[in-house]
């Protein structure tokens, strides 16, 4: 198939990067910048040189009208992740450097958004579900203790559920 043209914009190729933006966040709320991504592989589908100014107008009015909203993303992906997949505070960095957030809003959120002792708690009930009530032994609980460390919690915070929280139990 041959590759179209290269060309400047104009109101067609806006009207077609503005509705494939749209489509984009119809399925679930992006971040800012999946959508840029998404829009220039568009823009490079379409033939366009320099979409930028246009991308930028799009995302301009996309924030205007509230369909794209970082902070807000950005707070709902942490509680989500934190509190009902159970991923730490190093997980969800991660994930969310790969979707394109910048690392200060990231670790800011993180800050407000996953104090320790909601990662305590996570951790505490992760422990509950995988023992399920009963006693571990040393080798549970390495695999426990692993599993906490690779879901992206901290060792320190981990040793202190271990430690202080579950003495009783654990």
């Amino acid at each position: 198939m041959a590759q179209p043209m290269p060309s400047s914009p104009n109101s067609n190729d806006h009207s077609i990067l503005e509705s494939a933006a749209i489509r984009f966040l119809s399925y679930r709320p992006r971040f800012k910048a999946e959508v840029v991504n998404r829009m220039a592989k568009k823009a490079g589908e379409l033939g366009l040189t320099d979409p930028f100014d246009l991308i930028n107008q799009i995302i301009d009015s996309l924030e205007r009208a509230g369909f794209v909203d970082d902070a807000k993303n950005l707070i709902n992906y942490i509680r989500y992740r934190l509190e009902t997949k159970m991923k730490g505070p190093y997980w969800i960095k991660m994930s969310l450097l790969r979707l394109g957030v910048s690392k200060i809003d990231i670790e800011k959120s993180l800050r407000e958004n996953a104090p320790r002792q909601t990662q305590t708690r996570v951790i505490r009930r992760f422990i509950e579900k995988k023992l399920r009530g009963s006693k571990p032994d040393q080798k549970t609980k390495a695999k426990l203790y692993r599993a906490l460390i690779g879901r992206g919690f901290s060792a320190s915070l981990v040793a202190e559920a271990f430690d202080g929280g579950m003495a009783g139990e654990v």
